[in-house]
Formats: structure tokens, sequence, C-alpha cells
């Protein structure tokens, strides 16, 4: 009975240890780094209005939950609607230019052209062209997040050998088969690959143009809180930015894992 239990039971403790052993050494990192900084804040003596230390605007983002709460939706907001339109965006443009060697003649350059652009540089053109709010800033959240998926999926959709295509189209299987069960399932990983650098690029275009031009967001806060050289509420933002981050980075991770359950590296 023991024996049958314990069967039972491994996979689901290979489970959880698997998950365990994802969260536990980043976490154990972070706590260590604040607790020396906090330690090392005290020691050296610096001070508060220079460098607070985590306990100082910890304190902040538990007391000021309602603020940053409210920016940081904002901030999430736009990456959230950015980051969508540009992978519904780059993900069948990749598959057009993949599939029809014509395209990729003729749009390759044009792509390399405008990647090599710093995007950042973009974003007072558009607050120029499109004024302040949400605008502008989904805009360039846009820019920044589309090149990384569009190149990623370029590669992912080329990735296929061609013989596999000739030995399904063999076999009777239909054009959409062989996208659905050969094609799409290569090129996954690839296309991920590029929508996790997309969210690290869509939270940094977002918070480039809150900085340039708004009223509402992370990015307007902390400048708002700067002018009244309030450090305890601009590390608090800093803080929340990078929750968020983490936070639109696990779901996107989780996606990965829940449209990807072959892969045994996850």
């Amino acid at each position: 009975m023991a024996i049958a239990f314990a069967e039972i039971s491994r996979p689901f403790r290979l489970r959880v240890g698997g998950g365990a052993e994802r969260i536990i050494p980043p976490v154990s990192v972070l706590i260590v780094l604040l607790v020396t900084w906090e330690f090392s804040s005290q020691w050296f003596d610096v001070p508060k209005y220079l460098f607070p230390a985590p306990t100082d605007f910890m304190y902040r983002f538990v007391s000021d939950w309602r603020v940053l709460a409210y920016h940081a939706l904002a901030t999430g907001y736009v990456v959230v609607i950015g980051f969508t339109i540009a992978s519904l965006t780059a993900i069948p443009l990749g598959l057009a230019i993949a599939s029809y060697p014509s395209l990729r003649r003729n749009f390759m350059p044009v792509i390399v052209f405008f990647e090599i652009i710093p995007k950042t540089i973009t974003a007072p053109l558009f607050i120029v062209w499109l004024g302040f709010g949400f605008p502008p800033r989904i805009t360039l959240t846009v820019v920044m997040t589309f090149f990384p998926i569009l190149l990623n999926s370029i590669a992912g959709f080329t990735s296929v050998n061609p013989r596999l295509h000739l030995i399904t189209k063999s076999m009777g299987a239909s054009p959409w088969q062989s996208f659905r069960f050969i094609r799409l399932p290569a090129a996954m990983p690839y296309i991920f690959t590029g929508m996790k650098i997309g969210m690290v690029n869509a939270v940094t275009g977002c918070i480039t143009a809150e900085f340039i031009g708004a009223n509402e967001g992370l990015a307007a806060m902390i400048l708002q809180a700067s002018d009244y050289m309030d450090l305890d509420l601009m590390f608090a933002g800093i803080f929340a930015t990078a929750m968020l981050g983490t936070i639109l980075t696990g779901i996107l991770l989780g996606l990965e894992k829940w449209l990807m359950p072959w892969r045994s590296d996850q």
C-alpha cells in the first residue's frame, strides 16, 4: 500500500519540486540583495534623501498602494494593448514573409533598416503627431515590440525542413494540417522567444513615452515624485515597474507552457 501511494504521488512531487527549483533560487537571491542593501545603508550611514533603504521605500510601497496601483494599471493597460497589437500584426506578417520568397527579398532590407533605428528617439515624434494621452504611448510600445516578434516569427516559420512538407503532402495532409501539426509547433519556440523580448521592450517603450509626455503611469508618477525629491516614492515606483514587468512576463511564460506542453525544458 505504501509503495503504491509513493508511486502515485511521485509525479506530483516532481511537479512541485520542479516549480520550487525555479522559484526559490531567484527569490533567495532577491532577498539576499535586499538584506545586504538594508544593512549596507545602516553600516555606511547613507543619507535617506540620497539612497533610501529597502524598508524606507517598501513602507511607501505599502502606504501609497492606491496611488501606485492607479499608475501601474495605466502603464499595464498600455503595455498589454501595445503588446497585443504588435503580436497580432507581427506573427501573421512573419508567416507571410517566410512563405513567399519575393516578400522576403523585398521587405527584409526595409525591416532591417527600421530595426537599426533606435526606437526611443521616435517618442517625441509620436507626441507631436498624436498628442498626449494613450495613443502615442501605445504606438511607441507597438513599435518597440513589433520587430523582435517579427524577426523571430520569420526565423521560426523558415526553420522547418522543406522535406517535411513533401512527406505530409504525400501522406494526404491538407495545407492547413501541415501548418497546424508541423509548421506552427516548430515555429512556436521562436515566436515565444521574440514575444518574451518584446514584452521587455513593451515595458521600456511605455515607460519612455510616459517620461516624455503623460499625466498617468508609473514613469509620470516617478517624475512627479522627483519634483519634490521624494526618493522613497521614486524607488517604490521603480519597484512597482519591476513587479509589473515580472507579472506580465510570468503570464507569458505560463501561456508558453500551456501552448507547448510537449517541451521538456520548461
